[in-house]
């Protein structure tokens, strides 16, 4: 028999899928019962003794205005949401807010500690005593939340074939469904950052291995070869913040009790992570430090990088970690003499995707060498998984049964996810709310508009739909350091007026 090639065939991922409880008019059910209720309130006035005037003009009108913001909607937010943030804004820069200085003869004389959502937080080593891995824990005091991160080294650009990439796919799924059976993890955050590579890395390990009895001319040759031959100009970064909530009276009371928990239950995640093939180590106060002062403060990076690799005291706390100038502008974050510009996920992909898709997005490149992409993974718990999957199905066949007329097709396809996803729930699949934090930096005389374009069309060819978080430059920069920042646990609107 002739020789047969054998051709696997690539295997797709469905599009996330968006819940959303179904009321009348494909509004959202607390908009319907809204409505409903408002319809009522007519009625009853029509039946009063007031005037004409009020009962036909102004209170239907009144009631109006307050209804039509639940109903339109812009960029995937509601009016009343887009309302209450402009609200918000507007009170933050007549306060002044908005802007950041410290150093002598400012409001900040001494220090310069984190600005806006992170003024409260604080880190500290933890050093377990069965012998375990040393790791650092971010605490947000206001918050009561607690943030252990981890440095990765990522094994999906090595030369691997489909099957183990499916894998690996496979198994961080089961990762996040780990996680998210303890009820206190609040957030999953990977980060893939890209930074200017200066060569001191391979510089300082060279060094420190050269052997002190080897040739002169041996040394010096190999110095030159690592120090003076041209090296990749942008070098990649990840890490991965788990982020938990106190959710006990002794944890709120005592930080040492998160911090003994934390180190019972990070050896299991990080197995789970290996098995996903990202190998990881937990970073110590001093690394999270320098990567928060390196983000804010792009000019001290040669200074941070030789500190980090030589061991030499940098003179840095978390205390003065943030930067020394900051201004929250509309559409862009000014810090330090650089100005980086933040997007937030708006959709999905809608149509099937390979494990390849974010390739183009995470890639290194030479003409943005400061980009970060950050993934918020919510986890729901088991028990809350299975509540959402039933309440979807049940919602898409209500949809179905009360539409009048032929039923449109997207009907038919959230009918259909809405199936999917809960066999896979009920075949062990965890269910996770999933975000998106894309943020580039550039010198401050920097091309901002060509950045912009660059990342638009990266993002187009990712299938991805961002929109830039306008007003909101200085909360996106910090919720996409993945320090424990958590924008969905930090929101000033409720989730009853969301489109």
């Amino acid at each position: 028999m002739a020789n047969e090639t054998k051709t696997r065939r690539r295997l797709l991922y469905r599009p996330p899928l968006r819940f959303r409880s179904s009321g009348a008019g494909g509004m959202t059910m607390t908009t319907t019962f809204i409505g409903l209720g408002q319809a009522a309130l007519i009625v009853i006035v029509f039946m009063l003794p007031f005037p004409g005037w009020f009962k036909y003009l102004v209170w239907p009108g009144l009631m109006l205005l307050l209804f039509v913001p639940l109903v339109a909607s812009y960029q995937g937010r509601s009016l009343w949401e887009v309302a209450i943030g402009a609200i918000g804004r507007t009170r933050q820069v007549a306060a002044g807010e908005q802007s950041y200085r410290a150093g002598p003869f400012t409001g900040i004389p001494h220090g310069t500690p984190l600005p806006g959502l992170a003024v409260s937080s604080r880190v500290f080593d933890v050093h377990p005593t069965d012998g375990s891995e040393s790791f650092a824990l971010i605490q947000l005091r206001t918050k009561r939340l607690y943030t252990v991160v981890l440095r990765c080294w990522p094994q999906g650009r090595e030369w691997n074939d489909e099957a183990r990439k499916d894998l690996w796919v496979s198994r961080l799924g089961d990762t996040l469904a780990f996680v998210a059976q303890s009820p206190d993890v609040v957030a999953f955050v990977p980060v893939v950052e890209t930074v200017p590579e200066s060569g001191q890395r391979a510089s300082a390990m060279v060094r420190a291995r050269l052997d002190g009895d080897a040739p002169q001319v041996c040394k010096q040759a190999i110095v030159e070869a690592v120090e003076e031959v041209p090296t990749a100009e942008v070098r990649l970064e990840s890490r991965v913040a788990i982020t938990l909530a106190a959710d006990t009276a002794f944890r709120k009371r005592d930080p040492d009790e998160m911090a003994l928990d934390v180190s019972r239950r990070l050896r299991r995640i990080l197995d789970y992570l290996e098995m996903s093939g990202v190998v990881c180590r937990p970073m110590l106060s001093t690394e999270l430090t320098a990567m928060v002062r390196r983000a804010f403060s792009p000019g001290d990076e040669l200074d941070i990088e030789r500190g980090l690799m030589t061991g030499e005291p940098m003179d840095l706390e978390w205390e003065n970690a943030g930067p020394v100038s900051g201004s929250d502008q509309h559409a862009m974050y000014v810090h330090d003499g650089a100005k980086s510009i933040s997007w937030t996920l708006e959709l999905p992909p809608e149509a099937a995707f390979d494990s390849r898709i974010l390739s183009d997005l995470l890639t290194a490149r030479a003409e943005i060498p400061r980009k970060r992409i950050t993934f918020i993974y919510q986890p729901y718990t088991p028990a809350e998984a299975t509540s959402i999957v039933n309440k979807d199905d049940a919602d898409t066949r209500q949809a179905m049964r009360s539409h009048v007329g032929r039923l449109p097709e997207r009907a038919l396809v959230r009918r259909e996810q809405a199936e999917a996803a809960r066999a896979e729930q009920a075949r062990g699949a965890g269910m996770t709310k999933v975000s998106l934090v894309i943020t580039a930096t550039s010198p401050a005389g920097g091309d901002i508009a060509k950045m912009e374009a660059q990342i638009t069309n990266l993002t187009l060819a990712a299938s991805l739909k961002v929109v830039a978080a306008k007003d909101q430059q200085g909360p996106a920069f910090l919720a996409g350091l993945g320090i424990g920042i958590i924008p969905a646990e930090m929101s000033s609107t409720s989730d009853k007026l969301a489109a």
